[in-house]
């Protein structure tokens, strides 16, 4: 049995209170040895109490109060393969899509309820293994280029995620977390070249197809840009950030089409109200109320009256006076 010295104790933190039952995991921490446990039942104080501790264990259960596991994930920037910390989403039952799901996130196992004291002991035993592996070479290359990002020094992290890429071809865990980077950094071309090397070893890899994607989407190419969201959608269906960027894909879609379709009928009332409304539904609310203004000569009775409409709404939402 495990026993955590006092030299080196562990730091948990456990998210939600129907599974995650405080006096359960008490009893069953505690026998761990010198373990420190902080709980949090909403997504606040689990956002604060991750960024203040920095807990070696987390246990989350997928739904909670103010969130989810998903959005606690998003709330911390990502499940990091590179470091030593282990995130175990905690469920009433398992299921195929809720297993793809973890696997798309970097989740690192699934809890179902009941669990044991056994179960926790097997846990911890499966972070210390990957705590060893946060030491190999290609996990320092990208921690130190996720520090860099972090204190700032976005040139020298720049030039870190494109050497961890260079130095790990073959790394797919490596690969994306490069890609993922220079796609929130705006390199769109990078960040597609990149998975399009994972894709081509791993076709069925359901975050590469979502970067991918996102990559497309970001250069413009709507519709192959929603395939490999599709695809991923079918791997992993659970996923609800990514069905939003599916439908924001469509709304652009839809956009470019009208905006061809604006180039021939410039003067088409229906086509300028339908173009406003894309607007509406992407929250771009100044230049909703700057396009309806600069086409209102060309709308009828009717349209001037939608028109107007449309413009007070976006003026009240986008609080512009």
């Amino acid at each position: 049995m495990i026993k955590i010295p006092k030299d080196n104790p562990l730091q948990i933190l456990s998210i939600g209170t129907k599974i995650l039952l405080k006096d359960v995991m008490d009893q069953y921490l505690r026998s761990l040895g010198e373990v420190k446990t902080y709980y949090a039942s909403k997504m606040s104080i689990a956002v604060e109490s991750y960024l203040e501790k920095r807990p070696n264990i987390i246990f989350c259960e997928h739904g909670f109060s103010e969130g989810s596991a998903l959005d606690f994930i998003q709330y911390i920037g990502g499940l990091d393969p590179s470091g030593d910390q282990y995130f175990v989403l905690a469920v009433e039952e398992s299921s195929d899509p809720l297993v793809a799901l973890a696997v798309e996130k970097g989740i690192d196992e699934i809890l179902v309820k009941p669990f044991s004291i056994d179960t926790i002991h097997q846990i911890v035993e499966r972070y210390l293994e990957k705590r060893e592996m946060a030491t190999e070479d290609w996990a320092k290359e990208l921690r130190n280029a996720k520090v860099s990002f972090l204190e700032k020094r976005f040139l020298e992290a720049e030039d870190l995620y494109a050497n961890a890429a260079r130095h790990y071809p073959a790394n797919i865990s490596v690969l994306l977390e490069c890609a993922d980077f220079f796609l929130r950094r705006g390199y769109a071309n990078q960040a597609q070249t990149l998975v399009a090397a994972v894709l081509k070893e791993a076709p069925m890899n359901v975050r590469a197809l979502s970067i991918m994607g996102s990559a497309l989407k970001k250069q413009g190419h709507y519709e192959e840009a929603a395939s490999m969201f599709l695809k991923a959608h079918d791997l992993s269906p659970l996923n609800s950030l990514r069905n939003v960027e599916l439908a924001e894909t469509y709304v652009l879609m839809a956009e470019a089409q009208i905006q061809l379709a604006l180039k021939v009928e410039t003067e088409n009332s229906t086509l300028i109200l339908t173009k406003a409304k894309y607007q509406l539904l992407r929250r771009d609310y100044a230049a909703l109320v700057n396009y309806l203004d600069a086409k209102r000569a060309f709308l009828n009775d009717a349209g001037k009256k939608e028109a107007d409409n449309l413009t007070l709404l976006a003026k009240k939402l986008g609080g512009i006076r």
